[in-house]
């Protein structure tokens, strides 16, 4: 399937929410999109299969093209590449015509890690969270490939740390080009979509020596500045 056709059906399917989505995430591995039980080949040529990627984006803001903002009014949202339900971000409405820059926090800033347990996608329930030493885990990916010598070939990286000097939140800022409103079958949406691409994190990996990353470190400060590089932006047209 063609990229284009991918993000036509990824579009589509945010018609099934009944509150309509104005930032929908597209999790892929280069020209295709991720999958369970489904293995991809990086540009190293490691074979990857996952089975749990997750990863917070935190303090999302609009910029508009007058110089002002619109502030996501929830301060957190825990997404779940393999949970439909939290691809899609419902935030204020926004003139996508006139949206400039979209900005977020790949992971949780240090006044949130040390502000003692919370509720909703920052409950340590939903298993994001070391303890208050370390804080929250920012980005999670799990899975196995055969270049992994490990029990079940697995792979683990957890990218997490609030104190300095392994603060690994990461601050991304991306560019709106070309934003406009979707109809079908006489409805409106407005949205943009936010595509990760994992294909670019594990490029810059050494997978079969460097295959477990589970605290805070230099190592996963080196990873959590290789995943700054997935996020792009497609703003949907007319």
């Amino acid at each position: 399937m063609s990229v284009k056709s991918r993000i036509l059906l990824f579009i589509l399917s945010c018609f099934a929410y009944p509150a309509t989505a104005q930032l929908s995430i597209l999790p892929v591995f280069g020209d295709r999109t991720i999958a369970e039980n489904t293995w991809y080949v990086s540009t190293k040529g490691d074979s990857v299969q996952f089975d749990n990627i997750r990863f917070y984006l935190s303090d999302m803001q609009f910029e508009m093209d007058d110089k002002t903002w619109i502030k996501d009014t929830v301060s957190a949202h825990l997404i779940d590449v393999f949970d439909p339900a939290s691809l899609h971000i419902t935030t204020q409405k926004i003139d996508l015509k006139r949206l400039k820059t979209i900005h977020f926090n790949l992971g949780i800033d240090s006044l949130t890690n040390v502000s003692g347990a919370l509720g909703g996608d920052l409950d340590p329930q939903k298993g994001m969270y070391w303890a208050w030493q370390s804080g929250y885990i920012n980005l999670k990916i799990e899975g196995r490939s055969p270049r992994c010598k490990t029990r079940k070939n697995a792979f683990q990286y957890h990218i997490g740390g609030y104190l300095q000097p392994f603060y690994s939140m990461r601050k991304v800022e991306l560019p709106v080009k070309n934003a406009g409103v979707n109809r079908n079958q006489g409805a409106i949406q407005q949205g943009v979509i936010l595509n990760v691409d994992f294909s670019l994190f594990f490029g810059n990996l050494s997978i079969a020596t460097q295959n477990s990353i589970m605290m805070p470190g230099k190592a996963a400060m080196q990873l959590a500045d290789y995943s700054t590089s997935m996020f792009s932006i497609h703003a949907t047209k007319n």
